[in-house]
């Protein structure tokens, strides 16, 4: 038996809480390993903003939204673009656009493309600047990927800060389910039927998370349906 070099690894968990499990510990057998989401921690980027999202949950939203080979992908609140990362890593064939009203001293985009070009990650398509709640940024999005819907909106939104500033008026993930609307209406969708979107809402013990979600009547309207609420504590 080479300890070093074992053909196979178990590993023992204990400290299990709760009546539930009253001491118990669990034997497992390591099976597969996720993607290395320490690759793109702020730390180890060269675009560096105030607020990047946790890599941890950029992935995670990637594998809630279901990526798979070729999938349009837009992020109309990009930042520092943690999101489009972690789907080009999860799946190198993607088509990602991203949107990001900062200019380029807050956010710079060519940073930006060489944390692509340095993880040897496909390139988006385009990185936009711009406001994602006008008309014209948003089709700039989708010439980007040949003028057609895209197939999922993965997004972690700035809550807190465009509402200060007066540029949003509704909560973000409201804004975007407008905008899904409005272009549904005037036949020119942003979200293919079928899409997905997927939506990071942070909030701490105590929030009414519904006052930052969009009605019934706004999801009609853009012609979405609820699928589910996941939780994902982070520190």
């Amino acid at each position: 038996v080479d300890l070093k070099d074992a053909d196979i690894n178990l590993y023992l968990f204990e400290g299990l809480g709760g009546e539930k499990y009253n001491g118990r510990k669990v034997i497992a057998r390591l099976m597969t390993r996720g993607a290395n989401t320490s690759s793109i921690a702020p730390k180890t980027r060269i675009c560096v903003t105030n607020t990047p999202l946790c890599p941890l949950a950029a992935f995670t939203m990637c594998n809630v939204a279901r990526i798979r080979p070729g999938l349009r992908i837009l992020d109309p609140y990009a930042g520092s673009c943690a999101i489009l990362l972690a789907a080009a890593m999860i799946e190198p064939s993607v088509k990602s656009v991203g949107i990001e009203i900062a200019h380029n001293g807050q956010v710079n985009r060519d940073d930006i493309m060489k944390d692509f070009e340095s993880r040897n990650l496909a390139l988006p398509a385009a990185i936009i600047r711009g406001d994602s709640s006008q008309d014209k940024v948003r089709r700039e999005a989708m010439e980007s990927v040949e003028n057609k819907p895209f197939d999922l909106i993965i997004t972690d939104p700035p809550y807190g800060i465009r509402e200060k500033t007066g540029f949003c008026v509704d909560p973000p993930v409201v804004s975007v389910v407008k905008c899904i609307s409005e272009d549904r209406r005037n036949g020119n969708r942003l979200l293919k039927k079928g899409g997905r979107l997927v939506a990071f809402v942070p909030n701490q013990h105590g929030d009414d998370i519904q006052l930052d979600m969009p009605s019934d009547a706004d999801l009609q309207k853009a012609g979405l349906r609820f699928c589910q609420m996941l939780e994902q504590p982070l520190n």
